[in-house]
């Protein structure tokens, strides 16, 4: 593939791109800006390289982008490697095969997933497609739910509502030969969310992880991700080393390393952070157990919940949910549309009866967190959590009364510890991150105030 190859490729790449709309959102399918695939590159260990005899993958290729990219910068591995690539989409494999873009690349029509190539790789790199697979229009990964129960069956880190990449990562990994390299772009939710806590276990069980944090604008306008770039060693011997790097204006910053690294999970930290962890003696898990409302699909099959009032009903309450809530303070008026006998309020949950302080967590961007105390103690649902006072030892040191810590979780403090610890990657917290958040008493919490740490 000379340079005018290069160039009609590239050409063809985009008209394929818009081409591909439908397709590729059913996939989970996003291509790769060239500036990303070129950085990748530059990560291949030294050792790969000089590997005589090299194995090349690349998963779900698309359009071969990364192959490709191989080869502008580096012809001569590009021609002695051995390369493959796995599509699952014929048409696709149809144009790759119709080009010419080097005649020692085996395609393979399959699913990924399912692939059994009896061989192994040294070198895994590419942009696994992102989504939760299920036959509802709700999720964009469309396969039926035969197929998502053999991905069940087959991949050990399968947990939750799981995003397919993580099969990607396990799957890819399994086939790299030992000392065998794995490059993949994929969202860095997996840094954080409950439903990757086996993936990252398994990548702490089988060898050295490197992640480098790209940010939200990788992909954008065509999707709005916050990515990571994971280089992964595989090992025989038990490394568990996980290095915490950030790429920022062509550079890249050590956030981290964790040598004794067990599948934890990956959290941002800075010296502002620190400070704010080392001065507060408590997580907000330690003092508060933590539920979240009813989702929407529970509430309209609830027999319990009345879809319309009766007129002049005072025995009804109306459901409350996110638009209610704002910071320190509460709308009780029905912005849902659904309403329940107030009778019935301790069988649905029987802590809304309780007065306690309502979290809502929709912050992406900003770290805004907006609490209240629910004096009313009235029905929610949707993503609102609820903190209850634990029965615990910690609690009778504990000296904040509510309304201080209601204060506390709409501060600039938590905002900023929220932003830099958890950055773009999710537009709401999880349970367990809501947990973790460092937790003042009186004498911690009156430091903040005067010293106006958050403005540090």
């Amino acid at each position: 593939m000379n340079n005018e190859d290069f160039m009609n490729y590239e050409v063809h790449q985009s008209i394929l791109n818009k081409n591909l709309k439908n397709i590729k959102k059913n996939l989970g399918m996003f291509f790769t800006p060239t500036r990303i695939i070129d950085f990748m590159l530059q990560l291949i260990d030294d050792k790969i390289i000089k590997n005589k005899d090299l194995t090349i993958l690349e998963p779900a290729c698309g359009l071969a982008q990364f192959l490709i990219g191989i080869k502008k910068n580096n012809r001569s591995l590009f021609n002695r490697a051995k390369l493959f690539a796995v599509e699952i989409n014929e048409d696709i494999i149809n144009y790759l095969t119709n080009i010419n873009i080097g005649s020692n690349i085996r395609f393979f029509l399959c699913d990924y997933l399912f692939w059994e190539p009896n061989l192994h790789f040294d070198l895994i790199i590419g942009n696994p497609p992102y989504g939760i697979p299920s036959p509802s229009d709700h999720y964009a990964i469309k396969i039926d739910n035969s197929i998502k129960e053999k991905y069940k069956r087959l991949y050990e880190t399968w947990y939750g509502k799981y995003n397919i990449y993580g099969a990607f990562i396990e799957k890819s990994i399994k086939l790299l030969g030992d000392n065998g390299q794995l490059i993949f772009i994929v969202p860095a939710t997996f840094l954080i969310l409950d439903e990757f806590k086996k993936l990252r276990i398994f990548l702490s069980q089988n060898g050295k992880t490197t992640i480098i944090y790209m940010g939200p604008d990788v992909f954008k306008p065509e999707a709005d991700v916050s990515a990571v770039v994971l280089s992964f060693l595989k090992s025989k011997e038990v490394v568990s080393r996980l290095e915490l790097l950030e790429y920022y204006h062509n550079n890249i910053k050590s956030i981290k390393v964790e040598s004794n690294w067990h599948g934890e999970v990956i959290r941002f930290c800075s010296k502002w952070t620190q400070k704010i962890e080392n001065l507060c003696p408590y997580k907000l898990g330690d003092i508060f157990e933590i539920k979240i409302s009813p989702r929407t699909p529970e509430i309209k099959k609830s027999p319990l919940i009345i879809k319309e009032k009766i007129v002049n009903a005072e025995h009804l309450l109306p459901l409350l949910n996110g638009r209610n809530l704002k910071c320190n303070n509460i709308i009780y008026d029905n912005l849902t549309g659904y309403w329940i006998n107030k009778k019935d309020i301790n069988k649905f949950r029987g802590f809304f009866h309780k007065q306690h302080i309502v979290v809502g967590m929709g912050f992406r961007g900003d770290g805004k967190v907006a609490a209240a105390l629910d004096k009313r103690s009235f029905p929610w649902m949707g993503d609102v959590y609820h903190l209850l006072r634990k029965d615990s030892l910690f609690n009778k040191e504990f000296d904040l009364d509510d309304k201080e810590v209601v204060a506390y979780l709409n501060s600039n403090c938590v905002r900023r510890y929220i932003r830099e610890v958890f950055r773009e990657i999710t537009y709401h917290l999880s349970i367990s991150q809501l947990k973790s958040l460092p937790l003042p008493d009186k004498k911690a919490w009156q430091i903040i105030k005067k010293e106006r740490l958050f403005d540090e």
